[in-house]
C-alpha cells in the first residue's frame, strides 16, 4: 500500500485549511512531547469519507476514556469534503488521516486542557493491486514484547508496532502478528485479524487490541450469510491450526495471509476476500 504526500498539500489544522508547508504546531504540544493523543485513519472514495461515523464514534470513546478533548466542529462531513477538494482528491482513492492532541499544558497526567490541537490531512491512496493481494500477506509473529496496555486506543504511542512491523520486514515478512502480555494472539500491527479453522470463522479476543472498524463490519456481513463469527480467546498454536488468515484495515479492506511465520497457509481465500471486500466498502459508499 502506498500514500502520495507532496509539498503542495493543504491540511486542516485547528479550524483553518493551510498549506501543509505554512502549518505550524508548537514544539510544546504534548502530542510531540509525549505521543499524548489519538488518531484515526480513514478511506475517501470520491470526495467522501467511508465510515465516518464509527470512526469518530471510536474516536470519541478514545478521547473520553483519555480525558482528551473533542475540538467543536459544526460539519466533519463539510470540512473534509473540502480537504479533499482542495488536495484534487475529490476523483480518487484517498487516505483521510484525523489527529487529536492534548496541546500544550505543564500540568502531570492527563489534564484536561482548555484547547486541543486538530490535525485532518489527506493524500492520495495506492491500494495493493489485485495481483499482490492474490500473492498473499506474509505474516511473522512478533515474540520479542507484547502489544502495550493502551493498544485499544489508536494513541500516537505507536512506537512498539514501528518495531514489529520493521522486524517482520526485516524477516522478508509484510506485517508482524501481535501477542498481549499473557501470550494471547490480539492483532497486527496494521490491522485486525480474522481466521478460518475446520471451516468456522473466528476472530481472536484480547483486551489489548483496537476494535477494528472494518472487522466488524465485515463480521455483520458473514452473519449475514451463515453462522456468523466467534470471538475466541486464541494462543500462537491456533494461528497455526488455521486454515486461512485475514488482515483486515479501513484503508485495504481485506488482505488474505499467504504464510505465517515459514508456513503456508492451506486455503487463503483470495476469492472470498475479494468478494467481501467489495460488499464492505459497497455498504461503506451507501453509510458514509
Amino acid at each position: 500500500m502506498a500514500i502520495d504526500l507532496n509539498g503542495r498539500q493543504m491540511v486542516f489544522l485547528d479550524g483553518q485549511f493551510l498549506a501543509v508547508d505554512e502549518a505550524r504546531i508548537s514544539p510544546l504540544d504534548r502530542g510531540f512531547l509525549y505521543g499524548d493523543g489519538v488518531f484515526t485513519t480513514m478511506r475517501a472514495e470520491r470526495g467522501q469519507v467511508l465510515y465516518l461515523s464509527a470512526h469518530l464514534e471510536r474516536l470519541g470513546r478514545s478521547l473520553r476514556d483519555l480525558r482528551l478533548r473533542l475540538p467543536v466542529v459544526d460539519d466533519w462531513e463539510a470540512i473534509l469534503e473540502e480537504l479533499l477538494r482542495r488536495n484534487s482528491l475529490a476523483d480518487r482513492i484517498a487516505s483521510v488521516k484525523m489527529i487529536i492532541t492534548r496541546g500544550c499544558s505543564v500540568l502531570p497526567g492527563l489534564p484536561r486542557t482548555g484547547t486541543s490541537t486538530l490535525v485532518i490531512y489527506a493524500a492520495a491512496y495506492f491500494p495493493p493491486p489485485a495481483a499482490s493481494r492474490r500473492d498473499g500477506y506474509r505474516l511473522r509473529i512478533a515474540r520479542d514484547g507484547f502489544a502495550p496496555p493502551l493498544s485499544r486506543y489508536k494513541s500516537l504511542n505507536y512506537l512498539y508496532h514501528l518495531a514489529a512491523r520493521q522486524a517482520a520486514l526485516d524477516d522478508d515478512a509484510d506485517d508482524a502478528v501481535l501477542l498481549d502480555c499473557q501470550g494471547r494472539v490480539s492483532e497486527t500491527t496494521i490491522g485486525s485479524l480474522l481466521l478460518k479453522s475446520h471451516g468456522k470463522w473466528w476472530t481472536p479476543e484480547s483486551p489489548f487490541q483496537l476494535p477494528g472498524i472494518t472487522l466488524r463490519g465485515v463480521m455483520q456481513l458473514l452473519e449475514e450469510e451463515g453462522p456468523g463469527v466467534e470471538w475466541r480467546t486464541a494462543r500462537e498454536a491456533d494461528l497455526f491450526s488455521a486454515e486461512t488468515i485475514w488482515v483486515l484495515n479501513s484503508l485495504m479492506g481485506i488482505v488474505p495471509a499467504s504464510r505465517l511465520d515459514r508456513c503456508s497457509l492451506a486455503e487463503p481465500g483470495w476469492e472470498e476476500a475479494e468478494r467481501l471486500r467489495e460488499r464492505f466498502f459497497a455498504r461503506g459508499r451507501e453509510k458514509r
